[in-house]
């Protein structure tokens, strides 16, 4: 974890996340395989999230999930469920960690500070608690998630030094 700003209400914290991202069917044999490897139910609507107090479950699309885990497993721990996962011929999973960049984004000003770099409307009529989307932000193709009072964004490893560049460019104006 590493404290990226702080300023006029808004704290942005780089994170070190675990990633998988499920894809499958989601239907009844899919759903049982998933709930019994991470003990929480596949979100069925799209862009729909599903929390426990380790991780962030969401569905990306019709038949892919993301499972972000908010506290740190063993690695070893992360390949054995991916194994298990992939046991199932209708399932495919696989192991994003370290291709993502992950940004805690809080504070009272957070949708004042984010909506100067994207269209996306973040407005709790428009994008409730415990839900996703995957919108473009400072041009970089990103996942957000909404969770109460915080975003979780995440993206391509390969933006990591921009997309901070450009929170840093955007505290400085």
């Amino acid at each position: 974890m590493t404290k990226l700003l702080s300023a006029d209400g808004v704290d942005i914290t780089q994170k070190n996340f675990q990633q998988i991202l499920i894809r499958g069917d989601g239907k009844d044999q899919f759903n049982q395989v998933v709930n019994k490897e991470i003990s929480l139910q596949p979100p069925s609507k799209n862009l729909e999230l599903k929390t426990n107090d380790k991780c962030i479950f969401a569905k990306n699309s019709f038949d892919q999930w993301t499972l972000v885990y908010l506290v740190e497993q063993d690695y070893k721990e992360i390949l054995k469920i991916i194994s298990n996962l992939n046991l199932n011929d209708e399932i495919l999973a696989s192991d994003y960690s370290y291709g993502q960049v992950y940004f805690e984004v809080l504070g009272k000003n957070k949708n004042e500070f984010l909506n100067k770099l994207t269209q996306f409307d973040l407005r709790d009529k428009k994008f409730p608690d415990f839900s996703m989307a995957q919108t473009l932000i400072a041009r970089i193709d990103c996942y957000i998630y909404k969770l109460n009072e915080k975003y979780i964004i995440t993206c391509n490893k390969s933006y990591e030094d921009y997309f901070k560049k450009r929170l840093i460019d955007l505290i400085n104006l």
